[in-house]
């Protein structure tokens, strides 16, 4: 063990490599998005040059809490056959029962059947009991808590406010959920190029749950649930991965990054796909360390849940044999019976997806055009030719994911701050630095567990970067969050190591506590400010104001106007009407009348008794001299946005036409 002094400078060491990373995040953050400062690489060189001797003048730095270490135990179940014969049953009623993409009282029954008839066959281990002297609450419990605490005030504080305005995509949404209110139970809905159903149920129980319109505050209520539900994932990940530190770690990290914060809050199915990966990546890791087989049935359990949320979760059928057979090789696992025996849990954990998916593999094999139409047009000329040799747009695309946490970034406003890497600078220098800590930590303990999780991320970056025919749109924010979790775990590694390390005076734990809240605080800060300040105004500068729309409306009715002769004048890019209608309680509000069709329908509007009014789009200048050549004696007002920059709002008033 280094002495005292050694390990006094290699801890400077490695504060100096932490800020010179830091500094090196915000040159290349600064950076135009066509060439990253080259200062930028070099303070990062420095950075990982510092880090590698500090770890090798202390390498007990690494000797943090281990994540357990179990045997695997193995037992037989006398009635095995039985339940499998049950799953098999349950399976294929359901599967039959689930024809013309319905969900059906008997289908689902035996759908439930065949799942726990497959854990019933396959689960080999005790169930979990209360530690005999009860339970204690202890300073990590109390940690977790608060942990989860912040991060459910980052996903629900100001929440209806943030975003306000929503776009076409909430729309289409919401119609789906007044289907499944209606009792249209189906497995996959089609609208909108086809959506998986996970969310339209959660919005379904969540608006009768609650007694709840049908809004957007609806869709949000349930996927900031959904983000939340990945807290306790990530601590069951780090905690798997690097111990009790680097659960809490990963967790907190989780908890507050905007990249896992924003697209929890928009309202679409964004966060089903980091959810669901990190709790099967979680379960895989247990599988790994401990060789229980019941891990892997979790592991297939969440990954089946997963692909009824969110379309680029169906990566996760590739990650997770990819991260499995990476760590197998590594341990050789060909060489030993128990290394066969835990292939076998995996393949067996891996099946368990299939009586989980028995309906939607109905749904795929009656309408395969459906289920794969979003993505063949990425990957394939269906909607639009691939411009360019396809190999080399993958390749560039490939590139632009891996640099997406610190220097590109997502153009697309609705869940992220568009053109800004992923990650905040203080994420994307403790991830630049967690990518050498891990290689250390490896060779150290030599422990081939984490490749599990590069190979799973880098997999899980392919839902974005194979979009061959529309390369604009990679990187994406939300089709590559299925690597979210690996990033953060490894972001965790460093922070998580200093925090566990032991320190020989109370001087010296007090300084690196210090440190350790000094830098949560600070981390704290920065994705607060990304979220509720950049995020915000980037957005309702790019959002339009259907809001603000139906408040005039709205105004116009609660001042006599009858509700009949308010009208919107549809212009391209403009609007979906269908928002103004959720904001006024009526998604079918049906007083739209498209810019072109404008001159004829104002010809029978004069019979109309009482005042009229016209939402007109800034540059529709032909409605305008419309609306003015056949009321001579109207008015018009243009009315800015409320709250932000951006276009307003033509409104046109006329007056009453004669009497009768």
């Amino acid at each position: 063990m280094a002495n005292r002094p050694l390990r006094a400078i290699a801890d400077l060491t490695l504060v100096t490599g932490a800020v010179l990373a830091v500094f090196a995040q915000l040159r290349l953050d600064a950076s135009p998005r066509d060439a990253p400062d080259p200062w930028g690489l070099v303070l990062y060189a420095g950075s990982f040059l510092l880090m590698v001797w500090a770890i090798h003048r202390a390498p007990e730095r690494l000797e943090a809490e281990r994540p357990p270490q179990e045997s695997p135990t193995f037992s037989s179940r006398s009635y095995r056959p039985v339940w499998l014969a049950l799953s098999l049953g349950g399976m294929i009623l359901a599967f039959l029962d689930s024809g013309g993409n319905r969900f059906r009282p008997l289908g689902v029954t035996a759908w439930i059947v065949a799942v726990i008839a497959w854990f019933l066959a396959w689960w080999n281990a005790p169930l979990p009991r209360l530690p005999r002297d009860g339970f204690r609450l202890r300073g990590h419990h109390l940690l977790f808590l608060l942990i989860l605490a912040l991060g459910i005030g980052f996903r629900y504080w100001d929440l209806p406010n943030l975003p306000r305005d929503v776009n076409s995509d909430h729309a289409e949404k919401l119609l789906d959920v007044r289907d499944v209110l209606n009792g249209e139970y189906r497995i996959f809905f089609p609208r909108n190029t086809g959506r998986e159903a996970f969310q339209f149920y959660l919005a379904a129980a969540t608006i009768r749950l609650f007694d709840m319109p049908l809004h957007k505050y609806a869709l949000q209520v349930g996927t900031a649930f959904i983000g939340v539900l990945l807290l306790p994932a990530l601590y069951l990940l780090g905690a798997s991965l690097w111990g009790r530190w680097g659960g809490l770690w990963t967790m907190f990290l989780g908890a507050i990054a905007s990249w896992a914060v924003i697209p929890a809050r928009v309202g679409l199915r964004y966060p089903f796909l980091p959810t669901f990966a990190a709790w099967s990546l979680a379960f895989l890791i247990r599988g790994l360390r401990s060789g229980q087989r019941t891990d892997f049935l979790w592991m297939g359990f969440f990954l089946g849940i997963g692909l009824y949320g969110y379309s680029p979760f169906r990566g996760m059928l590739a990650a997770l044999p990819a991260a499995f057979l990476v760590t197998w090789l590594a341990q050789r696992g060909w060489r030993t019976t128990i290394g066969w025996q835990r292939a076998k849990d995996f393949l067996i954990g891996m099946l368990t997806a299939a009586p989980i998916l028995a309906p939607m593999l109905r749904f795929i094999v009656d309408y395969p055009e459906f289920f794969f139409y979003r993505l063949m047009t990425r990957v394939s000329t269906w909607e639009k030719p691939i411009e360019g040799n396809p190999l080399l747009i993958l390749a560039d695309n490939l590139r632009r994911a891996l640099l997406m946490f610190h220097w590109t970034g997502d153009e697309v406003y609705v869940a992220t701050i568009p053109l800004r890497p992923m990650l905040d600078p203080l994420m994307g220098a403790l991830l630049a630095l967690g990518g050498v800590a891990v290689i250390l930590w490896m060779l150290h303990h030599r422990d081939p567990v984490p490749l599990a999780m590069l190979a799973a991320g880098l997999v899980m970056l392919l839902p974005s970067a194979y979009n061959l025919s529309f390369p604009r749109e990679n990187p994406s924010t939300v089709r590559a969050a299925g690597a979210l979790p690996a990033v953060l775990a490894f972001t965790a590694l460093v922070p998580a190591l200093w925090t566990a390390g032991r320190s020989s005076s109370r001087f010296e734990q007090g300084m690196r506590w210090g440190a350790a809240i000094l830098l949560a605080l600070a981390l704290i800060r920065i994705n607060a400010d990304r979220i509720f300040r950049e995020y915000a105004a980037s957005y309702c500068r790019a959002v339009l104001n259907a809001s603000e729309a139906a408040e005039i409306l709205r105004g116009f009715y609660l001042g006599g106007g009858p509700e009949t002769n308010a009208f919107y004048v549809a212009y391209p890019y403009w609007f979906d009407s269908r928002l103004i209608g959720m904001w006024l309680g009526d998604i079918d509000w049906p007083h739209t009348i498209w810019h072109e069709d404008l001159p004829q329908a104002l010809e029978g509007h004069r019979s109309l008794p009482g005042p009229r009014l016209y939402l007109v789009h800034p540059e529709d200048h032909a409605s305008l001299a419309a609306l003015q050549a056949a009321d001579p004696e109207g008015w018009w007002v243009s009315r800015p946005r409320a709250h932000c920059e951006g276009w307003g709002i033509i409104v046109f008033h006329a007056p009453p036409g004669p009497s009768p």
